[in-house]
């Protein structure tokens, strides 16, 4: 089957090196020169060099590593569906997310991962998913909201409130000042429907 490569360098997310952007999420869209009629599509393998320390946040998390997803613009509710925990004025609320899928298990050293949906079919039904241009990827990560280290009650620290999913901001995909950057590369393969 033919195999479809996108990469996303933090030097080529939208809004370029604008300060003011900042602290949006790590987004990029691409552009194809045609449109894809897609009748399966199977992630096959995910490439990165994203260091945990770059995209570490500060404060209260209690966190050592963390995990990674992805929202690509063109999946929908049928191909992946990641539920996130929010809460609004102290009443946990949950959000559905379309089209997020988890990228690994943990990440706590530079280009290491335990990939979770590495292998997974993403699309094999009756119905075409169409790959149009543009389409987006948009990064978060696993954040830990964790009460204070000495509190061993487990039923607090499992609560829906304390571990959410937050977005990668720009900056932090870019890292450090002194390096060259980091990348996430998708290989996906697919089965095309050529018909017209």
């Amino acid at each position: 089957m033919p195999i479809l490569n996108i990469a996303m360098r933090s030097q080529d997310l939208d809004g370029g090196d604008d300060a003011s952007n900042a602290n949006r999420i790590a987004k990029k869209t691409f552009n194809l020169q045609r449109t894809f009629r897609i009748k399966y599509l199977k992630l096959l393998h995910i490439y990165h060099n994203i260091e945990y320390a770059n995209i570490h946040s500060e404060g209260d998390s209690e966190m050592a590593n963390t995990i990674l997803f992805a929202r690509i613009s063109f999946l929908n509710g049928n191909n992946s569906v990641f539920y996130e925990n929010l809460v609004e004025n102290g009443i946990p609320t949950t959000r559905e997310h379309q089209g997020m899928i988890c990228l690994g298990s943990t990440i706590d050293k530079v280009a290491t991962n335990v990939f979770k949906d590495m292998f997974k079919v993403l699309h094999d039904g009756k119905e075409h998913l169409y790959i149009n241009s543009p389409f987006t990827i948009e990064l978060f990560k696993l954040d830990s909201r964790s009460p204070d280290a000495e509190n061993t009650n487990l039923a607090t620290y499992n609560s829906t409130t304390s571990h959410l999913i937050v977005p990668i901001t720009q900056s932090e995909f870019r890292g450090t000042l002194d390096s060259s950057g980091q990348m996430i590369s998708f290989i996906f393969e697919y089965n095309e429907d050529m018909k017209k």
